[in-house]
């Protein structure tokens, strides 16, 4: 019996393993060598708070215009993300501004987000959607000196969206991938568990972009 259990314990980590290598994101190769951008235009769209008390709890001034506070923690997180020297901007848009075109992504279908009024206001567009706010819970299986396998739960404050780089003179598509962040908690949400699960989003993003710190 416990034979089979450390067999089934096994693929459980074969398969937690593989998801978590999986490629998050695909960078354009010709992009990869250019020199960073000097600037920046990031648009994106209203994120989705799953639990609203946690928003008002955590962040009450911003219960009526969280992206006030989104954008400004989204430029902020980037900037410190990115090389020095890259002027960041942002924009708030509508979902019916963004289209999506079918990709492909770790051998499955990816939707690449875009934005539909690129201008030459910058060198590259950076396109943030499908921003995903909540609670999550992961368990995790432990083998025990008796070879039984325990289980335990873990509680995540998580942040993740899509993303889309954007040559705003070609409109060319750099990249795209998707970003999560999260930071585990015990017992309440707190303020600062927003702001590290951004961080860890932004930190995220691809690594390969030239607009960020290897």
């Amino acid at each position: 019996m416990n034979s089979i259990k450390l067999v089934l314990f096994s693929l459980i980590a074969g398969i937690m393993l593989s998801a978590c290598s999986a490629p998050r994101y695909f960078i354009d190769e010709d992009w990869k060598g250019k020199p960073q951008p000097k600037s920046v235009k990031v648009v994106f769209t209203m994120p989705k708070v799953v639990v609203p008390d946690d928003l008002s709890d955590d962040l009450p001034e911003y219960t009526s215009n969280f992206a006030k506070w989104f954008g400004p923690e989204l430029k902020q997180n980037l900037i410190t993300r990115s090389q020095n020297g890259t002027q960041y901007s942002m924009k708030l848009i509508q979902p019916n501004e963004v289209s999506y075109k079918r990709r492909e992504l770790a051998d499955k279908d990816f939707m690449v987000p875009s934005f539909d009024h690129i201008q030459a206001d910058a060198d590259v567009y950076l396109v943030v959607t499908n921003t995903w706010i909540g609670r999550e819970q992961e368990v995790r299986y432990v083998t025990t000196a008796n070879g039984m396998m325990m289980a335990t739960t873990y509680s995540y404050f998580t942040m993740k969206c899509t993303y889309a780089f954007y040559d705003a003179r070609t409109k060319k598509n750099l990249g795209y991938g998707y970003a999560r962040g999260r930071n585990s908690y015990m017992f309440a949400v707190t303020r600062s568990d927003w702001e590290t699960s951004l961080r860890y989003m932004v930190e995220d993003f691809a690594k390969e972009a030239p607009l960020f710190v290897q």
